[in-house]
């Protein structure tokens, strides 16, 4: 048995220890961060990003020269002509033929470059999208962090509560049990008493579930234990940006605010397609060049000659005269692959001017569509201007109005703690009974419940200020 107790008190310390290890404290930047790195929003806007760069890379490439090597093998069978001789042979034979092609474009109304600058914009639009939807995560786990903050502190609240009023029907109890109150004086203090227990479960309950909407934006395992680093805010240092002038704020949203950026490189880059669209009017000029080389197995090549005498007969005064002519008979052999390459290598070049007359609309369809693009890129550009306004100015109003909200909250807070304290102090002496405590109890909690809301309202809406603004989301 002692041994059986040991195995299992040693099992519990390493159960302990790995639970222990699973639970991760996180802070609002370590959030931000992990919520970054998972989002699949933001994954594939890196691919996209990629796919810019290389659109870029491609476009740069465009100013070089191409080259390009082709060879073709054919087995040829009955009258054909031997390319190395452009005779025709008889013959079944094997032939080769290899060629090395070059072009450059030396003028095309600029489109070349400025395809290449186009492709720098939508790329730095692609880099201005993903920077946007980090912001966009950042100030979802931020609202997110708030609320868990929220319900751990109203929660700490409700426990306090509920200890309160467990407490004082403990005193109760006693001056029941002491014949100084009638039994049924405890009635409405164990009901409070069942109240608090019911919210006690109910913010319990919402701490749970800010956490589990904390997890899936982070998009973690749901085995994984998390919990959040409690900050140590200073009301009197938030809020500052509602200093600043509605016009002021706008001016630096539309500085700092990625999707106004990439709005921006997208009206450049439609502008270059304009240009890229007129260019295919003007004609363009390209330079080619080529070698090629052929080759055939039945190709042969004189290495000598060897003198003989061919014997003819000739009628000399009606008599046959044998007369011997002499002649060169060339001496003959396969030529050599390589040799074969060597001799039948040829160059070419050739300028080529291309001059647009007619085809079909699609030059001007180009432009037409360009320009339509242009005009969408405007108002795309417009409209988050007037989005960024519109939220710039709700955000000041409710950032000023959360403001207010909390320093009336703070003093209607100390003047009903002021109020429930004197009840306590009078119901103790017997000056006050069950029910006004309890009334003077509930109206202390309302006001602590609302300075609780106003003051994490505060905060989120000052936060939003600093998204629009560009400033890091954190409480340091």
């Amino acid at each position: 048995m002692k041994f059986i107790s040991l195995v299992y008190v040693f099992a519990l310390i390493i159960l302990s220890g790995i639970e222990a290890k699973a639970q991760r404290v996180l802070s609002l930047e370590q959030c931000i961060k992990i919520a970054q790195n998972n989002s699949l929003d933001i994954k594939k806007g890196v691919l996209a990003k990629e796919g810019a760069s290389i659109n870029l890379k491609f476009s740069k490439q465009q100013l070089l020269p191409s080259l390009n090597a082709n060879s073709s093998l054919s087995y040829n069978v009955g009258r054909r002509i031997d390319p190395t001789t452009n005779s025709y042979l008889s013959q079944s034979f094997i032939s080769q033929g290899i060629n090395l092609n070059s072009g450059i474009t030396l003028y095309n109304g600029g489109r070349l470059r400025k395809n290449i600058k186009k492709a720098i914009f939508d790329k730095n639009a692609s880099e201005e999208d993903i920077e946007q939807m980090r912001r966009d995560i950042a100030l979802l786990v931020t609202n997110t962090y708030l609320s868990i903050l929220f319900a751990q502190e109203s929660l700490k609240n409700l426990e306090n509560q509920y200890k309160s009023t467990k407490e004082q029907l403990v005193k109760l109890n006693k001056l029941i049990d002491a014949g100084l109150k009638p039994k049924s004086a405890s009635l409405s203090m164990e009901a409070q008493l069942l109240s608090d227990e019911q919210k006690l479960v109910a913010g319990n309950n919402e701490l749970e579930r800010n956490y589990l909407n904390l997890k899936n934006l982070l998009l973690l395992e749901d085995s994984e234990r998390v919990e959040i680093k409690t900050p140590i805010i200073d009301m009197n240092d938030n809020g500052d940006n509602i200093a600043l002038s509605l016009s002021e704020l706008y001016v630096s949203a539309l500085q700092h605010y990625p999707g106004y950026s990439a709005a921006e490189y997208r009206l450049k880059s439609s502008l270059l397609q304009r240009d890229i669209a007129k260019a295919s009017f003007l004609p363009s000029v390209s330079l080619g060049g080529g070698l090629s080389t052929n080759y055939a197995n039945r190709a042969l090549e004189v290495t000598g000659y060897d003198q003989k005498i061919r014997e003819s007969i000739f009628i000399i005064n009606n008599q046959e005269v044998n007369v011997g002519i002499p002649f060169s008979e060339p001496i003959t052999r396969k030529q050599i692959y390589v040799d074969q390459l060597k001799n039948n290598l040829g160059f070419g070049m050739a300028l080529q001017v291309n001059i647009p007359i007619y085809n079909k609309y699609s030059s001007r369809a180009g432009l037409d569509r360009a320009k339509i693009s242009i005009e969408n890129q405007k108002i795309a550009k417009e409209q988050i201007a007037q989005n960024i306004k519109s939220k710039i100015q709700l955000a000041f109003a409710d950032s000023k109005a959360a403001k207010s909200q909390y320093l009336a909250s703070k003093k209607a807070f100390e003047a009903q703690k002021a109020a429930f304290d004197n009840a306590k102090l009078q119901y103790d002496v017997g000056g006050l009974g069950s029910y006004d405590l309890i009334n003077a109890k509930l109206l202390f909690e309302k006001a602590q419940n609302s300075l609780l809301l106003s003051k994490y309202q505060y905060i989120f809406k000052s936060k939003i200020l600093d998204y629009y603004l560009g400033e890091n989301l954190s409480f340091n």
